[in-house]
This record gives structure tokens, sequence and C-alpha cells, in this order.
């Protein structure tokens, strides 16, 4: 299946996912807290108020004791009073740790002023009985009771306590019922987000079965205008559409097989075509040598052998001959290419061999031949014949350019981007620009007497080798031929480094 229409089709319903996913997560982590921070709450409520009532008994106990003293001072009361008094005073700091709001700090400050006070007005009870005696007044007593500035601040301790509870269990029901809110719309959500995307998915796959209809139809358009009737209807599913665009892959099918046919007809005329150049070439050059030959002898023929053929004839014959043969050798290797046989060589070696071979000739149509070699080896990947061949019509056309002198320059450079470039320039008139375009055609040529195939044999013989020539006209004058080759493997070189 096809990737991009997979992610099409499936990313709104992962999205979807990963929105509910994450919106589950972010509720799961928020209850959490609410739910630790409730807790933390709820334990605190309930230490706090424990300690309240803890306080509450532990002053009931010493208020108890401390009127059996008063009425019936007996010294075994006083190690009560003494016990309640730890118990009080270990009640009372369990609730200062246990405060978590500032009112129950209010109260504790309220009872332990009045503890101090209670502190107090008991020892001047206890040293009021030890001398007086017993007191018989109960009534007054019990309004008078020492522990009297203690009892209303722990009883409203206990109340605030009472109210902290109620408000957490209320704000636990809260909560509950917010969470219950939640998750029913979490659980609504899911199928509710997969109705949305489903939606979406069917109303994007209806708008593209259209859209490659509506282009399948105006396909069929086009291909009946070509080709002959294509008759569609409207797709109105996927199974509809295949069948559409099976129809019209058939008839693009049988045009490309009509289009086949024409191109093989059009290949055959021009294969046709360039024979018939070829042979119209190869009659041409092969003409004019053979008319030259043919009129010495016949010229012989004529004085009745009185008359034969001189030095002079024969050299020309000879010539013309000689012109004969290398015609030929251009027409075979242009039909029948050698195969390469490639090695690693210095490239200023075949440019020197080729400079040695054109230099005489240099000399005597007064052409200065300037060499810009590198000091170090150049090494190339080469056919050394063939390559020799592409140097030797490159030098000798740039001579025929400069029958009265000129300068003929060399250069051979390594461009770390391109890799070996090998230039040649004349001062010749340059190449004619109608000419220049078609340069390299065969049997396009600026001169009286070529054949046109020298410099296609040459282009050819480059690009086999990877390479690449190419030929333009100086601003100054003259014309300037290019050749790049790629640049030689560092292994290769290396190994016919150490070969040598």
């Amino acid at each position: 299946m096809n990737r991009s229409i997979l992610f099409q089709l499936t990313a709104p319903s992962i999205l979807i996912g990963l929105l509910l996913f994450l919106a589950c997560l972010v509720s799961a982590w928020y209850i959490n807290q609410l739910q630790s921070d409730i807790s933390r709450v709820l334990a605190k409520n309930v230490e706090s108020l424990v300690a309240a009532q803890q306080l509450e008994i532990s002053l009931r106990q010493l208020r108890f004791h401390c009127f059996l003293y008063a009425v019936q001072p007996d010294p075994r009361l006083l190690e009560e009073i003494a016990q309640n008094n730890a118990a009080f005073e270990d009640a009372l700091e369990r609730a200062e740790r246990a405060v978590i709001a500032p009112e129950e700090s209010v109260y504790l400050e309220a009872i332990e002023q009045g503890y101090q006070d209670y502190r107090g007005e008991f020892q001047r009870m206890r040293a009021e009985v030890d001398q007086s005696g017993p007191r018989q007044d109960f009534l007054k007593l019990a309004d008078d009771h020492p522990v009297r500035h203690i009892v209303e601040p722990c009883r409203q301790l206990v109340t605030l306590n009472e109210q902290m509870m109620a408000e957490t269990f209320a704000d636990h029901l809260r909560l509950s019922r917010w969470l219950g809110l939640i998750l029913l719309l979490l659980g609504l959500g899911g199928p509710l987000s997969g109705i949305i995307a489903g939606y979406g998915v069917a109303r994007g796959l209806t708008r593209s079965i259209y859209q490659l209809s509506v282009r399948v139809q105006d396909m069929a358009q086009h291909l009946e205008q070509e080709v002959g009737s294509v008759r569609l209807s409207p797709a109105q599913d996927i199974r509809n559409l295949d069948g559409q665009l099976k129809h019209v892959v058939d008839r693009v099918a049988e045009v490309t097989r009509r289009l086949r046919r024409q191109e093989q007809e059009m290949l055959r005329t021009e294969q046709l075509a360039a024979l018939g150049q070829l042979a119209a070439g190869l009659a041409h050059e092969v003409r004019n040598p053979l008319m030259s030959v043919k009129l010495l002898i016949e010229s012989a023929l004529r004085s009745d052998g009185r008359r034969g053929l001189n030095q002079r004839d024969l050299q020309v014959i000879h010539g013309e001959l000689t012109r004969l043969e290398r015609t030929l050798q251009d027409f075979l290797d242009f039909a029948r290419p050698p195969a390469l046989r490639r090695q690693t060589l210095d490239l200023r070696e075949p440019v020197q061999a080729v400079l040695a071979l054109v230099r005489t000739r240099a000399r005597q149509q007064q052409v200065n031949i300037v060499c810009d070699l590198p000091p170090h080896a150049v090494l190339v990947e080469l056919d050394r014949d063939q390559f020799h061949t592409v140097l030797v019509n490159l030098f000798l056309n740039a001579l025929d350019a400069m029958p009265q002198g000129g300068t003929l320059r060399v250069m051979v450079r390594q461009d770390p981007s391109e890799g070996t470039v090998l230039t040649l320039t004349d001062t010749g008139p340059g190449i004619p620009p109608d000419v220049l375009p078609r340069l390299f055609t065969p049997f396009v040529s600026s001169k009286p007497t070529g054949t046109g195939l020298g410099l296609s044999l040459s282009q050819r013989i480059v690009r086999e080798h990877g390479g690449l020539v190419t030929a333009h006209n100086l601003p100054e004058g003259g014309a300037c031929f290019r050749i790049v080759l790629p640049p030689v493997v560092a292994e290769v070189a290396h190994a016919d480094a150490l070969g040598h």
C-alpha cells in the first residue's frame, strides 16, 4: 500500500487518538494530584480533630480531679492531677503540630494562656484548702473552677475541626462528581472522535474520487480526440473508478503500441537515410582520388606507349591512393569502432608524441607551437591508440586552419571540480558560425576536402572514455577545442604507480 495514502487515511485517527491519550494522561495526573491534596488535608483534619478531642478529654479529667481535691484534699489526688496536667500538655503539643488553619492557632494560643491561668489559680485554691480545709460551697466552686479559662477555647477548637472535616468531605464529594463527569466526557469523546474522523476521511476520499474521476474523464476526452471514442460514466465509488482507469489504460496502451510502431518505422527510415548519406559521402570521397588516378593512366594510354608514367605521376597516384585508404579507414572506424583497451598513463606522453609528428609540418607552415604541460605526471585512463587518433585529428585541423602561419597553443591542467582538462587553441579564422552548431555531426566539414568524420569520431572516442569535448571561437580570433577527462581513481593510480 502507498505510504502517503496510508498516512493520509490514518493521520486523523492517530492524531485524535494521541489527543485523547494526552487528555486521559493529563486528567489522570490532575485527579491524582487532587486526591493526594485531599488525602493530605483529610489526614491533617483527622489529626487536628483527634488532638482537639484529646485536649477536651484531658480537660474533663483535670476538672474532675481538681474539684475532688477542693472538696476532699487527698494527697493521692495531687498525683492524678499531675498526670492529667502531663496528658493535657502532650495533647496541646500534638494539637500545635497538627495546625492547618490560622483560626486553630488563635484558639491554641487562648488554650495555652488559659492553661497558665489555671496553673496559678490551682496553686492558690490548694493553699486555701490546705489552710482552711475542704470547701463546702459546691456551686460557687463549680463557677470559680480554675479550668474555666480553658473550657471554652477547647470547645471552640473541637467545633472548628468538625467544621473543617465536614468541608473536606464536601470537597471530596464535589471532586468525585467532577471526576465522574470528566470520565463520562472522555468516554463519549472516543466514539464521537471516531465518528468525526471517519466522516472526515470519507469526505476526503469522496472528494479525491470525484477529482480523480473528473481528470480521468478529461483524459478520456483528449484520447477521444486523438484515437477515437472513449466513453466514461461519472464514478460513484472506487470500483467504478477502477473500471474507468482500466478502460483508459487499455486505450493508452493501444496508443503506445501505435506510437512504438511509428517510431520503429521512423527509425528504419532514418537508418535508410543515414545509409544513403553514408553511401553518398563514401562515393564522393572515393570518386575524387579515383578520378585523378584514372586521368593519369588514360593520359599514358593515349600516348601509345611513347610516354609512360613519370616519377611525379607516380607520386600523385601514390598520394591519391593514400588519401583513398585514409578515407576508407575513417569510414570503417566510424562504422565499426574498436573496443577500448584502457590503461593508466601520463597524458603528457601522447600529447608530446603527436606534437613530434606534426612539428615538421608546423615549421613548413611557419606555425609556432606553444606547449604548456605540468611538471608532474598527469595520470588518466585511456586507450593510447584511439586517443592518439583524437589528438592527430585536432592538431591537423588546427594546422589546416593556419596555412599562412600562426600560433598553436596546447595546455594541460588538472581541475579538482572537473578532472583533467586539455585545451587546444589556434589563431586561424575560427569555425564558421553556420558550421559551429553542427561541428561534431557526421559528414559536416568546413574544408573542401574533408570527410566530416574526424571530429565526429573524436567526440565518440572521448565520450567512450567518460569525457567531454567542446569547441568555440575565441573573442580575439581563432578556435578553441577543450577536452575534459574524468580523474583517475586513487587506488588505481597507486597500483599502476607501484607496477611501474
